[in-house]
């Protein structure tokens, strides 16, 4: 322990050099505690990134009675948090919405058909929360019965198409991809932004009951910085390449 007597004198006959040991004691004690800050924020990110490939199978649907018998009162979505079929297909939609719910600034999709109502809900939240959402799909299947892309460009969602006889069968979404986040801020002119990860999430199966519930398909969930940085680019090179069809569309109202 230091004398408290001993630090006044010398604060008293030397000043100089007790300012200066004050001020190397208080940039060591700062840096100590931004290694503290920094150590604990990394750990809690590592908590929440994800790599994780997600299966659909035949074995998906097995439980789907007790889910609907489970279903609370009043609630449009069964509980499956404490599902005991590790292929539980309400279980894994439920990892794709929850990446959705994490979006802090921007979420870029391209999918061939999307009709799952799920995880439509969760991409209303999302622009609820602010979220700027961009879609690409299919020239034909945009429109096809119970697609939720029509839905979304009705809130003001922008989509895009190619006009071609070519099929647009991508099935990949981006969360906060860091060249998006980038132009959303300086849209916005700001300083800075939030602190955020990207998520891309790519795979065989298109947003639909039958994908999600019904085929054998698979699911990558993954924050990995350089698969979700070209995921991102090849969105943005798609995106302004379909730039002149977008008034193909429908628009919001």
């Amino acid at each position: 322990m230091l004398n408290t007597h001993l630090i006044m004198e010398q604060i008293r006959y030397h000043p100089i050099v007790a300012t200066i040991s004050i001020a190397v004691g208080t940039v060591l004690a700062s840096e100590v505690i931004w290694k503290v800050v920094q150590y604990f924020r990394s750990k809690r990110e590592k908590a929440n990134r994800v790599h994780e490939v997600v299966v659909f199978n035949e074995l998906g649907e097995i439980c789907a009675a007790q889910h609907l018998w489970n279903t609370r009162p009043g609630s449009q979505e069964p509980e499956a948090a404490h599902c005991r079929n590790t292929h539980c297909t309400l279980r894994n939609v439920g990892k794709i919405a929850e990446q959705i719910d994490r979006a802090v600034y921007s979420i870029d999709l391209a999918i061939y058909t999307f009709t799952s109502f799920s995880l439509a809900d969760a991409l209303k939240r999302a622009l609820q929360r602010d979220v700027s959402i961009r879609i690409i799909s299919d020239g034909e299947m945009v429109f096809s019965s119970g697609s939720q892309i029509t839905m979304l460009a009705r809130l003001g969602v922008p989509v895009r198409v190619p006009i071609t006889t070519y099929m647009m069968h991508n099935k990949f979404c981006i969360i906060d991809g860091v060249e998006r986040v980038e132009e959303i801020r300086q849209l916005r002119k700001r300083k800075w932004m939030r602190p955020c990860y990207s998520i891309a999430v790519s795979g065989s199966v298109n947003w639909t009951r039958q994908g999600l519930g019904g085929n054998w398909e698979n699911c990558i969930i993954t924050a990995d910085e350089k698969l979700t940085a070209m995921f991102q680019a090849e969105f943005n090179r798609m995106w302004k390449a379909f730039e002149k069809t977008e008034a193909s569309l429908i628009q919001p109202k």
